[in-house]
């Protein structure tokens, strides 16, 4: 339970991002840079790193209808700890995670910006456990304010 809760105390309502525009993956994760970036939340090299990693190592996750990506990168891109939970306006072909050659639709972004790789691999249990149920991601593509998202994973976590 600590675990989850961890994850949860690292999200917050101005890092829930709603109908995220974009064609490409890579648009899609430029523009949450952006916003992460205006933040101070990562430095300016985020996204070029944010990019390249997610084409070295694709996160995409089949869930069902919807599906889910968590792309992340290394620390030295981080200047603080977050999450930002990103809802697509439309959804947008991923690798899948474990078998690049397979594209899925993703309509929800969990992104990582830790300060050690380890930290990523230790939330990832928790966000798995939460963001890995269909029916959680029908709730948050539904919501359409922030504060109320944030609040029904902190309910359900």
């Amino acid at each position: 339970m600590a675990e989850k809760a961890t994850f949860v105390d690292k999200m917050r309502e101005d890092l829930v991002l709603l109908n995220i525009k974009g064609e490409t993956n890579e648009e899609v994760l430029r523009e949450v840079a952006k916003v992460l970036e205006a933040k101070g939340i990562v430095k300016e090299t985020y996204a070029d790193a944010l990019v390249q990693r997610e084409m070295e190592y694709p996160t995409g996750l089949p869930i069902g209808e919807l599906n889910c990506a968590i792309p992340h990168t290394y620390p030295e891109h981080i200047n603080e700890i977050a999450i930002a939970l990103v809802v697509l306006d439309k959804p947008v072909k991923f690798q899948q995670m474990g078998d690049p050659d397979i594209l899925i639709d993703v309509s929800i972004l969990i992104c990582l910006a830790m300060k050690k790789m380890d930290d990523n691999v230790k939330l990832l249990p928790a966000l798995m456990g939460f963001f890995a149920d269909e029916d959680n991601l029908k709730t948050l593509t539904t919501l359409k304010d922030p504060k109320a998202i944030l609040e029904y994973i902190q309910e359900n976590c």
